[in-house]
Parts: C-alpha cells; sequence; structure tokens
C-alpha cells in the first residue's frame, strides 16, 4: 500500500505472477492486460498515481499489505488482480474497464481522441517489441521511426525493446532445451561432438 498526499488519489494494482510489469509481452497478448495497461497509461495522464505491483516480482509488497495477504491466503491467487483506490478494495479477480474506473476515481468519461491516441502509440511499441521478439530488421526501423514521430519517448521504446529482446532469448532458451533434449544432452553442456568444449 502506499502513503498518499491529502489530494491525491492512488489506485494500487496487486497483479497475479506475470513475465513483466504489465503482462504486456510476447506474440500472444492478453487483450484484459492490453486494455488495462492503456487505461493506467490514461489514469496517469488524469493525475492519478498508479502502483502496479507482481507477485512472481515483488512477493514481500503483498505480504507486507495485510489485507492484500488476508485475501490471498483465504481464497488463494485467483483473488488477484486486486484494485485498491486509496487502501480500499474496489475490485478483485478482473482488471476492471475504463468505464468502471472513471466512475470510481470520479473522472470526465475518456477523450475518445485522447484515448485513441495512448490505443496508437501502445500498438507501435508492441510492434516494435515484436519485430525484435521476431528478428525482423526491416519491420523494427519502419516501427521505431513511427514511434518517434508519433512522439514517444526514447525510455518508453527501450522498455519495449528491451522486453522484445527478452522474449527473443526466452525463445532461444527454450529452443536450445529442446535440441539438447532430443540429443540426449543436459541443457548446460556441449553437444556431442559440436566443437565447443
Amino acid at each position: 500500500m502506499t502513503n498518499q498526499t491529502a489530494t491525491q488519489t492512488v489506485l494500487d494494482v496487486y497483479d497475479p505472477a506475470m513475465c513483466c510489469s504489465t503482462g504486456v509481452c510476447g506474440p500472444d497478448v492478453d487483450d484484459s492486460l492490453a486494455d488495462f495497461a492503456n487505461d493506467v497509461k490514461w489514469m496517469k495522464g488524469q493525475g492519478i498515481e498508479v502502483n502496479r505491483f507482481n507477485l512472481g516480482q515483488e512477493p514481500e509488497l503483498f505480504k507486507s499489505n495485510p489485507v492484500v495477504l488476508s485475501k490471498l491466503q483465504k481464497e488463494g491467487s485467483d483473488v488477484l488482480p486486486i484494485i485498491m483506490i486509496n487502501g480500499e478494495i474496489v475490485s478483485q479477480g478482473g482488471y476492471p474497464d475504463r468505464r468502471q474506473l472513471s466512475d470510481w476515481l470520479s473522472l470526465d468519461k475518456p477523450d475518445s481522441t485522447k484515448a485513441n491516441t495512448v490505443q496508437n502509440d501502445e500498438e507501435l511499441l508492441q510492434n516494435v517489441e515484436l519485430a525484435i521478439t521476431n528478428g525482423n530488421e526491416i519491420e523494427l526501423q519502419i516501427h521505431f521511426q513511427k514511434a518517434e514521430e508519433a512522439g514517444i519517448s526514447k525510455q518508453e521504446l527501450v522498455q519495449s525493446m528491451q522486453a522484445g529482446i527478452n522474449n527473443r532469448q526466452r525463445d532461444t532458451q527454450s529452443i536450445l532445451q529442446v535440441a539438447n533434449s532430443l540429443l540426449g544432452v543436459q541443457s548446460n553442456c556441449c553437444a556431442p561432438d559440436s566443437g565447443c568444449c
């Protein structure tokens, strides 16, 4: 749980274990996670402080919040994600849509132009990530240039590119494990007659 000033609204999201901070990575992206990632950007643009905690990467933050810990102990990890506003649970077991978030946070309904801009930015970043994941240099150059032209920050591009690199490394490691398994070799050893040892 986060300390907040008297005037700032704070939304805390206790996510299930995911591969990255948003869960929006790899070629098979869950639509609800992608939508919620866009909604988080939109909320931050509305002046809401949004904090996301990943059970797989930050379990100590789940343990240090007695309300969240109690829910996990009683109901298991199916209760995640838990959404809290200013320390009070408003949702659990799924990601709310933007209309629900607007109602809870007493925000004006989203301007469709702004929403489309955020969605387009997210799509450009996903395309950059996917190009790296697939090892497609031409697509990477095209989508990187489009993202720069759209005014996407270098930091966001770096994060997207790193996610693509991580995906590619995971895919390579997975293929290597299958190859080693087929060859009957332990994954930390060289293949017979490969010349690497």
